[in-house]
């Protein structure tokens, strides 16, 4: 027989005592003998598995519980209801008093749970009509899944299970002081995390802020307050587990980080660890959430030793900071497992009475005197630095002086230097030509400005020269652009010995006949071989682009090397274009220029202008793109719409540069201005002629063959005009048909005419050179055939033809290079194969 146990006074243990059946029994009697007598609260497993429950639907038991009232606590009721309270009900449950259901949680529909009803500190009032005098009965009605939790705690938080008053029992769930702790424990974490933004080499501030910041999600999270959210209290429980997972790695990464400066392997692991049991719980049921919870409280005991290794070892090695937090951190780590075995349920009659959240505070004071430490650290330092400011920045302004008296000082004798140097450079710098055929123009601004004494004065490595030269009997303008490699004082040297040789060359040509007797092409070839031995000599470190020019005054032809210079320019009937379509030289400097030598040749008419100019025409600075990074200008044709804009005037043309762009570079430019007929275009024309040449007659004894003829038709055409007017084109013709005919020394006359009116023409002077080695003239043969080689670099039958010249002048050096050359264009050649016999069997060079 069951015995209720007499009561005198509110509020009313209900934790012993009860009963407990199989299935929903509202019905059956207190004293039906299947109740089954249960001591004391929560539910052994025992007793639950003594029942014969089914596998594979809900399970569901009866709770009983009587209880006496007596007439006096019916009284108290006067002035306050009554209400019990139990600390915790899993899963959906059902509660009677005297028959009549006073609360509920969860719901079940088709026999399957679809609401989880599992809640904390819950509080259901009596209705006063119900409350009897004597004997007074609670069912409840517990239903859950297979393989959950099912109990009802006796006591939650030192919050036992009572029938009270109603006030008191409503007092259970005031939480300010952890409501206030929670929002401490976020404002420190967000503390934490403003230090590490601002520090981020500082990662134990980002993880103790994650430490707070989650222990503070977690309190909240285990407070009544969660519950006016109105989440499902499966998700609730989901997110709490999946905090308080990641709070111990959070902490164990603090102490690695602040104590040893890294995170070491063990931390990682339990980091990982932690990391795999958060990532299964949103896909878990809830008897499989509270295995994974199983698995974590007791890894929790890992992660209490080796913190405790890292707080021990810190104080062995003397750490300051560690003696500062030993005490919190016991007392945190002494709460954190009390309350772990409180949950557990390892020992009778313990609990989890949250003391982590205070344990924690005691932590957090230790943290804070670190930090009020530093601060009166810096503090001091601070206030010792204020009071020697005075004498300190006296010192360093005294010093800062002494600094700046030895720069000035650096900097007048650098100026000076620049200064010195561009007195050299300006008398080489000189390009104020002007003649009847021709005049010269140039612009010269460097980038490097600067100031000595009262002179202002700019230095770089750009230069142009122009002057006038004789070669054999012809005037003609020789001209130099150049754009030396480097800055300031570097570029300034190499302009200087640019200047410098060239200038020594012009005017030995105008003193030695060595000098002023060679052709064009080869005093083009040998100013520049000069220049690259000069060169060469700085191994690499002074390189210079030039364009190295001659203009035949008479005849208007421009004879020129470009040595990785900008592209030379024509401006011709208000439109300009460039005069190259290909590099052929790389900078002077460089080895092995000599084999690559290629003299270009253009035909100036009148008003014509050639524009020559540095790369500072072209890199010019257009702005900054969105990130900062400065636009410069790599449209070289650019150039030529700013010479056609200003209609060809050198003034025009560099204010279009400045306004299109900013200078980055030195800038310099020479025009060249054609200003009369050429010679060669006033010669008798056609026209002028009694007689149409060439005629129906002339093209009829060529197309027979018949040489003879041929030279007897133009002989008599040639008594009709004199030698002085006789077209070009007639004395071209005479002379092919003389060569063809074998009379060389009648075609050698004529072609040796016609080559000083027309050196474009490769094929005369080509044909001159092989009847000078006809008649064993073997320089005048070499002479004309190193121009046509200058000129055209890849003619064979001349490389050839040359190479036979120089063994026959026994230069067998020379030989074996052109025999070289002929290789690369034709391994095959059987006259080269012919000359490289007479070559093995010739003696040695003189």
């Amino acid at each position: 027989m069951f015995i209720s146990t007499p009561v005198f006074a509110f509020p009313i243990d209900l934790t012993e005592n009860w009963k407990l059946v199989s299935g929903r029994n509202l019905d059956i009697s207190v004293e039906d003998i299947s109740w089954k007598e249960l001591k004391s609260l929560p539910i052994p497993k025992e007793a639950i598995s003594s029942f014969s429950l089914p596998k594979d639907t809900i399970y569901t038991l009866t709770l009983l519980k009587t209880f006496e009232i007596s007439v006096q606590e019916v009284q108290e009721l006067a002035l306050d209801g009554l209400s019990v309270h139990f600390p915790l009900l899993s899963n959906v449950y059902e509660v009677f008093f005297n028959g009549e259901k006073i609360g509920e949680g969860g719901s079940i529909l088709n026999g399957k749970i679809v609401r989880n009803g599992f809640k904390r500190h819950i509080i259901l009032p009596i209705p006063e009509n119900k409350v009897k005098i004597g004997t007074n009965e609670i069912r409840v009605i517990l239903s859950w899944n297979p393989g959950e939790e099912l109990d009802v705690y006796a006591s939650f938080n030192s919050a036992p299970l009572v029938v009270d008053l109603q006030s008191r029992n409503l007092s259970i769930l005031s939480e300010r002081p952890r409501l206030i702790l929670s929002f401490l424990y976020l404002f420190v974490g967000f503390y934490h995390f403003l230090f590490y933004f601002k520090r981020p080499k500082q990662r134990y501030d980002l993880f103790f802020g994650l430490f707070s910041m989650f222990f503070s999600v977690y309190i909240y999270l285990r407070s009544n307050a969660v519950y006016e959210l109105g989440l499902d209290p499966l998700l609730q429980m989901k997110l709490e587990y999946m905090v308080i997972f990641n709070i111990t790695a959070f902490f164990l990464l603090f102490l690695d980080t602040f104590f040893e400066s890294k995170i070491s392997l063990v931390s990682r692991f339990y980091q990982f660890f932690a990391l795999i049991l958060t990532s299964l719980i949103p896909f878990s049921s809830r008897a499989v959430c509270l295995f994974l919870l199983q698995i974590w409280q007791f890894s929790v005991f890992v992660f209490a030793l080796y913190s405790l290794f890292i707080m021990v070892r810190a104080l062995i090695r003397k750490n300051r900071d560690a003696i500062r937090l030993i005490v919190g951190f016991i007392i945190l780590l002494a709460s954190g497992i009390a309350d772990l075995l409180g949950s557990m349920q390892l020992f009778s009659g313990l609990e989890n009475y949250g003391l982590l959240k205070y344990g924690f505070f005691v932590f957090e004071l230790g943290i804070v005197f670190i930090l009020a430490n530093r601060f009166l650290k810096v503090h001091n330092q601070v206030e010792e630095l204020n009071l020697n400011l005075d004498r300190k920045v006296k010192e360093r302004t005294s010093r800062l002086q002494d600094t700046l008296n030895q720069i000035r000082e650096l900097k007048i004798h650098q100026d000076g230097d620049y200064f010195l140097t561009s007195l050299i450079l300006d008398p080489l710098n000189r390009y104020n030509v002007r003649n009847d055929f021709i005049a010269v123009e140039g612009f010269s601004r460097q980038k490097k400005r600067f100031e000595f004494k009262q002179w202002k004065k700019e230095i770089g490595g750009d230069i142009v020269i122009a002057d006038e030269i004789v070669l054999k009997d012809r005037k003609y303008l020789v001209f130099v652009n150049g754009d030396a490699m480097g800055k300031s004082i570097q570029g300034a040297s190499g302009a200087l010995v640019l200047g410098v040789v060239f200038r020594s060359f012009v005017s030995r040509t105008k003193t030695v006949s060595s000098y002023y007797s060679q052709p064009p092409e080869l005093w083009l070839n040998e100013c520049f071989l000069e220049l690259q031995n000069i060169f060469e000599a700085f191994d690499g470190s002074m390189l210079v682009s030039v364009v190295l020019g001659l203009v035949d005054l008479k005849s208007g032809i421009l004879f020129f090397l470009n040595a990785e210079h900008p592209p030379t320019v024509l401006y011709r009937n208000g439109i300009a274009s460039f005069i190259e379509d290909k590099l052929e030289l790389r900078k002077i400097g460089i080895t092995g220029l000599e084999s690559k030598m290629k003299v270009k040749t253009f035909f100036l008419e009148k008003g014509d202008s050639i524009f020559v100019g540095s790369d500072g025409r072209d890199d010019l600075l257009l702005g900054v793109d969105q990130g900062g990074v400065p636009v410069i200008n790599e449209d070289e044709l650019q150039f030529l719409k700013r010479v056609e804009e200003s209609e060809g005037d050198l003034d025009l043309l560099v204010k279009g540069i400045q306004n299109y762009g900013e200078l980055t570079d030195d800038l310099s430019i020479v025009k060249l201005s054609y200003l009369k007929e050429p010679v060669r275009l006033k010669s008798v024309s056609d026209n002028d002629l009694s007689f149409k040449f060439p005629g129906e007659t002339y093209f009829k004894h060529l197309r027979s063959e018949n040489l003879e003829d041929t030279i007897y038709h133009l002989e008599n055409l040639t008594n009709k005009i004199s030698r002085e007017t006789m077209p070009p084109i007639f004395k071209k013709e005479l002379a092919k048909v003389y060569y063809k005919a074998g009379k060389y020394r009648e075609a050698l006359s004529l072609f040796e005419e016609l080559i000083s009116e027309f050196p474009e023409d490769v094929e005369m002077i080509f044909n001159a050179s092989l009847i000078h080695k006809r008649f064993k003239h073997f320089h005048q043969a070499i002479e004309l055939g190193e121009r046509v080689l200058l000129r055209e670099p890849e003619f064979l039958d001349n490389i050839v033809h040359l190479a036979e010249s120089y063994l026959l002048v026994e230069k067998r050096e020379a030989t074996v290079k052109l025999l070289e050359k002929v290789d690369r264009l034709d391994p095959n050649n059987s006259n080269a194969k012919k000359i490289r016999i007479q070559l093995d069997s010739s003696i040695p060079d003189r």
